[in-house]
């Protein structure tokens, strides 16, 4: 039995002009396996376009016309952006939040040789969890490889970059690939300690080689006893050196983006205040040393190519001479078939940090000085204070133990000292009589 095609009308929410409803024709019918009615919108109101439809439809479900398949649109492929798209977006959204240019410089480099090592892939969004790891394989590997801090701050970087720059910040990747990667383990660093006679052989190292200039002892006493960074101590400005031997780094200098004080005395503020030219507290350094080379090392060519002072050039300038003694002291040493530990200026601030604990100073006044949280200061820049820690720990346990603690030390030294021990059992019993 053939199926009833029927036009029916559908109200639609809109009205006329003059307030009557409007309508829609549909087609209707009862579907003849299910036994369920079945509408289709005809998508016109002409009654004579409707007939049309309903003459084609019947002999569609009645059979007579074979039914065309669906055709099914093609998924769209997934947004692909470029590296150079991405690597904008990250630029300009970095530089947006005001962050350091030299952060934005160094995760802009990271993200460059992520690209360059892996030239096959066409688009950030194409590297996975395995090419991530790769990169820590191969940054731990070779000739170029680099420590385990170093490559567990790279890899940090490059979570934050594809995690939350160019995920949550520019909606660019669905997929952060180095959010599972393993940082490497790392030992605690061993902290250089610069004692107070290697200072004072560099001091004369520099007095010898420059003519008893003043200009970068002054610098390095501040940095032994401030605690502060090379390149901050460096960016002292004219107002930055207060009343009453007080100095400051200002928020713009500051890594942590906070003011730091200081204070000095009154001989060394004095030398510092009389370092200043051109509104830097080390303003007069390329001037005195274009004229130490042109007088004192007879190097007018090599005077004529220092530039104007800049804080980075008073930095490297030391960095360079430090360089020198080391080698000189390593050298010597080697002739003596001694040991020489080389030292940074960042050694400066870990002896500063040392220092200030050893005098009795608390964690927080220090954090807030140097500009570092006390859980790094522990890390990285205290040694000797956990030395005292030890030793005081002992100490405390012997003298608040009693005459039996006492004892008992003293006995243990003893039978440590015999050639000869007797069994476990009798060690425990002397101990026991000892003790009690």
């Amino acid at each position: 039995m053939a199926t009833n095609i029927y036009i029916v009308k559908r109200k639609t929410s809109k009205k006329r002009k003059n307030g009557k409803a409007t309508y829609k024709l549909a087609l209707r019918w009862k579907d003849p396996a299910t036994g369920k009615w079945q509408c289709e919108a005809a998508g016109t109101a002409d009654r004579s376009e409707a007939e049309s439809l309903r003459k084609l439809k019947w002999a569609e479900v009645n059979g007579l016309l074979p039914q065309a398949p669906i055709a099914l649109e093609p998924e769209p492929e997934p947004f692909r952006p470029s590296w150079l798209d991405c690597r904008d977006a990250v630029e300009r959204a970095m530089r947006a939040d005001n962050l350091r240019p030299s952060y934005v410089a160094d995760a802009l480099l990271l993200f460059d040789a992520l690209q360059k090592g892996f030239p096959d892939l066409g688009s950030p969004a194409d590297v996975t969890l395995e090419h991530a790891n790769e990169y820590k394989r191969r940054r731990s590997e070779g000739k170029n490889a680099v420590s385990p801090w170093t490559l567990r701050g790279d890899l940090s970087t490059l979570k934050a970059v594809f995690g939350k720059w160019l995920g949550s910040e520019c909606s660019l990747l669905p997929s952060n690939p180095f959010e599972k990667v393993k940082p490497p383990k790392c030992d605690d660093p061993d902290v250089r300690i610069v004692t107070a006679g290697e200072t004072a052989e560099l001091f004369a190292w520099l007095n010898e080689r420059w003519n008893n200039w003043r200009l970068p002892l002054v610098y390095l006493e501040v940095a032994a006893l401030l605690g502060w960074r090379a390149t901050e101590i460096a960016s002292l400005r004219d107002e930055d050196l207060l009343a009453d031997g007080y100095v400051r780094v200002c928020a713009g200098s500051s890594k942590t983006r906070k003011y730091k004080y200081g204070w000095l005395p009154e001989d060394l503020h004095a030398e510092l205040c009389a370092c200043s030219a051109g509104g830097w507290a080390f303003g007069r350094f390329s001037d005195e040393l274009r004229r130490l080379l042109i007088l004192w090392k007879r190097q007018p060519n090599h005077a004529a190519r220092v530039k104007g002072f800049g804080p980075c050039r008073l930095v490297g300038w030391v960095q360079q001479e430090l360089q020198r003694f080391n080698d000189a002291k390593t050298a010597k040493a080697v002739e003596g078939k001694r040991q020489w530990e080389p030292f940074t200026m960042h050694d400066f601030r870990r002896t500063a940090i040392t220092g200030m604990q050893m005098a009795g100073a608390s964690e927080k006044d220090v954090s807030v000085m140097v500009g570092a949280t006390p859980e790094v200061i522990r890390r990285h820049y205290d040694r000797m204070d956990q030395l005292t820690i030890a030793r005081r720990n002992v100490e405390r346990r012997i003298g608040t133990g009693g005459k039996g603690a006492t004892q008992m030390h003293r006995s243990l030294r003893a039978r440590c000292a015999q050639p000869e021990t007797g069994s476990l059992d009798e060690s425990r019993n002397s101990t026991q009589t000892v003790s009690a």
